[in-house]
């Protein structure tokens, strides 16, 4: 019996003998109270307004774990929305969710739906079939590599029709959200699927993966003298590796130079913000001048 219990049953019995059993139904009803109160305080924290999904892929060959979240009055409301679909839902879900309802209530951005894509498996693993759906296949990675393409498809032909399919949706605007090897994946869509997405935000890229073969896709894209059709906000931390900066800066330059057509372009590179700090701060700036204006 805690301490708690034994005050509890204490008091109850001198209030019996005092004052009749009138009393112990109170101390009874006292107890309940706070035995359910003490049920509550076990509860998990859950994020509210949002969903759970689970959709299979064809392409990618695995499951993957949908967390939505919904704007306030989504229920209530008639409207579309656009999307913001962000990788590695694992560690940054509660992150983006907040954020982006935070700038809605100021009227920085307007209201959005973000699907987060996870894994629903342990940390080990989560990094293995992270690297291998974010990347295309590569020597120096051999196996871990090599899902990228596959992992397109599921954007292309699964999960984007199931959102558009299930919820109210602008289905021409779009947002995709990388960070580090998902970063890489982003800036992958952006020269090899340029119409996959309207909006990008690539924050921390391995821009270094495979000896820099990124850089070899931009080339490619750049020789077919297209219009590239995006909004792209681009950011490293200025206390990141010695390859993270450099590679970011590579890219922030040949972006620049290249002038592309259509393209709408941003880079931040801050001071003091490392790999693992950097997320939350690019993301809010990076929402802030995507949605400062409509496409």
């Amino acid at each position: 019996m805690s301490l708690k219990t034994a005050h509890v049953a204490r008091a109850a019995l001198f209030a019996l003998i005092l004052h009749g059993p009138g009393w112990m139904a109170l101390a009874q009803a006292q107890k309940k109270a706070e035995g359910a109160s003490d049920a509550q305080a076990t509860r998990k924290v859950e994020i509210r307004d949002t969903e759970l999904r689970f959709l299979q892929s064809k392409h990618a060959g695995r499951t993957y774990e949908i967390d939505i979240w919904f704007p306030e009055d989504y229920d209530r409301e008639t409207v579309r929305y656009p999307v913001i679909y962000v990788l590695d839902a694992e560690y940054n879900f509660g992150c983006v969710s907040y954020i982006a309802k935070r700038l809605i209530k100021n009227d920085d951005i307007p209201k959005v739906l973000v699907v987060g894509i996870a894994y629903n498996t342990a940390e080990d693993d989560f990094y293995l079939q992270r690297e291998y759906d974010c990347t295309p296949p590569t020597k120096p990675h051999g196996a871990r590599s090599g899902g990228a393409e596959k992992f397109v498809l599921f954007f292309e032909t699964e999960l984007i029709p199931y959102i558009n399919t299930n919820f109210r949706t602008l289905p021409g605007d779009r947002t995709i959200v990388g960070h580090s090897i998902g970063g890489f994946f982003g800036t992958y869509v952006l020269f090899k699927h340029p119409r996959l997405f309207t909006r990008y935000i690539i924050v921390s890229p391995s821009l270094w993966y495979a000896n820099e073969v990124i850089f070899e896709y931009e080339k490619e894209f750049a020789a077919e003298r297209q219009p590239l059709n995006a909004d792209v906000f681009l950011s490293t931390g200025g206390d990141e590796s010695e390859q993270m900066v450099r590679t970011t800066a590579q890219m922030i330059r040949t972006i620049s130079e290249r002038r592309y057509a259509g393209l709408r372009f941003a880079a931040q590179m801050p001071r003091g913000e490392h790999h693992r700090s950097l997320f939350p701060w690019a993301y809010t700036k990076g929402l802030r001048w995507l949605f400062e204006r409509p496409r």
